[in-house]
């Protein structure tokens, strides 16, 4: 009988051990309220910072049958400024409207942050200077001038900075043209060769 009683005891001992330090010997796995485990990691995304009071996104506004942009919330022409980013979060654009026409100027940049294009305007219209820069650098590499939407200048760099040519408009036309080398020597025109006008740069939205 007593040895009975011994062995009752042990195993009551023996289950109170394991209870107590079983938890140590066999982790449970931690989860919190949320129901995410402790070592749970997560890569966060490309952060885009808050906008601003006067500043709104593409996807909030739709082009009226003016040609005006318009609020999708209030139907009204938007008057701040247009942005848009890169995926990596950097900005890509940034464009001043009043009333829902461009206004002031305009710039967009690279997706490393390197400014690519310089634009003003004027109710809408290409007014003062168009500036691309070579990829990367400050570097000029073209400049229009407009006047209402009409250019009436055109001068481009080459990457060294020199002058590559430098032309004039008349309603449109190109009516003068002086042309450079890389080393910055003038370019003589043969008298019967038609003058060419070097293509714009590409259009951004």
């Amino acid at each position: 009988m007593k040895d009975h009683r011994n062995l009752f005891l042990g195993i009551v001992v023996a289950s109170f051990f394991l209870l107590f330090t079983g938890c140590k010997i066999f982790p449970l796995k931690s989860n919190n309220s949320s129901g995410e485990t402790s070592n749970t990691t997560e890569t966060p995304g490309p952060v885009i910072p808050p906008l601003s009071s006067v500043e709104f996104l593409e996807a909030s506004t739709y082009v009226g049958p003016n040609g005006t942009l318009h609020s999708i919330k209030d139907k009204k022409p938007v008057t701040g400024v247009l942005v848009a980013f890169h995926p990596n979060g950097l900005k890509k654009s940034e464009i001043n409207y009043i009333d829902g026409l461009r206004e002031g100027s305009a710039q967009w940049w690279t997706a490393s942050g390197q400014l690519k294009h310089l634009r003003n305007y004027h109710k809408g219209q290409l007014s003062g200077s168009w500036t691309e820069y070579y990829g990367g650098s400050e570097q000029k590499r073209q400049e229009q001038i407009y006047d209402n939407g009409v250019e009436i200048m055109r001068q481009g760099w080459w990457p060294n900075g020199k002058k590559k040519f430098e032309a004039t408009f008349l309603s449109g036309e190109e009516k003068s043209r002086q042309s450079w080398d890389a080393s910055g020597a003038p370019i003589h025109e043969k008298a019967t060769s038609a003058p060419t006008t070097p293509a714009a740069p590409k259009n951004e939205p």
